[in-house]
C-alpha cells in the first residue's frame, strides 16, 4: 500500500503543471500590454499617414481650382476649411504621431492655412467687385434709363424755345409789320429817290 500510494503521489505530482513565479508573470504581463500599446500606436499611425495623404490630396486639388479663372471660391473655401480641421485633428494628437510624420503635417497644415486665407481674400475681392459692379450697373441703368428722358425734356425744352422764337407775337408782329411797311415805305422812298418822276 505505501507503494501504491507513493506512486499515487508522484502521478499526481507530475500531472500538476509548475506555476511561472511571479516576477516572470509580471514581465509577461507588461510584455503583452506594450504590445498591444505599440499595435495600438502603429495602426494609428498608419491611420493618420492616411489621413495626412488624403488631406494633401485635396489641398492639392484645392490649388489647382483655385487657380483656374472660372474658380468657385465659395465651395474651394468651404472645402478648404474642412481640410483645415482635419490637420488641426491631427495636429491635436502630434504627441502620439511619429516625428517625420508630424513635421509633415506641421509643412501642409501651414500650407493649407495659407491657401485659406487667399481664398478668403479672394472671395472678399470677388464679392466687392460684384457690389461695385451691381452698384455701377443700377446707376448705368438707371443714367440709362433717366438719359433717354432727360435728354427728351431738353430736347423739348429747346424746341419748345425754338417753337417760342419763331412763334410770332403781337409785338412781333407789328414789328414785322412795321418792318415790313418800313421795307415798303423804305422800298417805295427808295425808289422814289431812285426814279425821278
Amino acid at each position: 500500500m505505501s507503494k501504491a500510494s507513493s506512486n499515487n503521489a508522484t502521478s499526481k505530482s507530475t500531472r500538476r503543471p509548475r506555476r511561472l513565479p511571479l516576477a516572470a508573470r509580471i514581465v509577461l504581463l507588461v510584455v503583452a500590454v506594450a504590445a498591444v500599446v505599440v499595435a495600438v500606436w502603429s495602426l494609428w499611425n498608419v491611420h493618420a499617414t492616411a489621413e495626412n495623404i488624403d488631406a494633401t490630396a485635396t489641398l492639392t486639388r484645392t490649388i489647382d481650382e483655385a487657380a483656374k479663372p472660372d474658380a468657385d471660391f465659395k465651395r474651394l473655401l468651404a472645402q478648404q476649411r474642412q481640410t483645415d480641421a482635419r490637420y488641426d485633428a491631427l495636429l491635436d494628437a502630434k504627441a502620439t504621431l511619429l516625428p517625420e510624420l508630424v513635421s509633415n503635417v506641421e509643412r501642409n497644415a501651414r500650407t493649407s492655412k495659407t491657401l485659406t486665407g487667399r481664398l478668403e481674400e479672394s472671395l472678399a475681392q470677388q464679392e466687392r467687385d460684384k457690389q461695385s459692379q451691381d452698384a455701377g450697373g443700377t446707376t448705368t441703368q438707371n443714367a440709362e434709363r433717366g438719359a433717354d428722358p432727360a435728354l427728351d425734356e431738353q430736347e423739348q425744352r429747346k424746341l419748345e424755345e425754338l417753337l417760342k422764337n419763331n412763334e410770332p407775337t403781337e409785338g412781333d408782329a407789328s414789328t414785322s409789320t412795321q418792318d415790313g411797311k418800313r421795307t415798303q415805305q423804305g422800298g417805295t422812298a427808295g425808289s422814289q429817290d431812285a426814279k425821278p418822276w
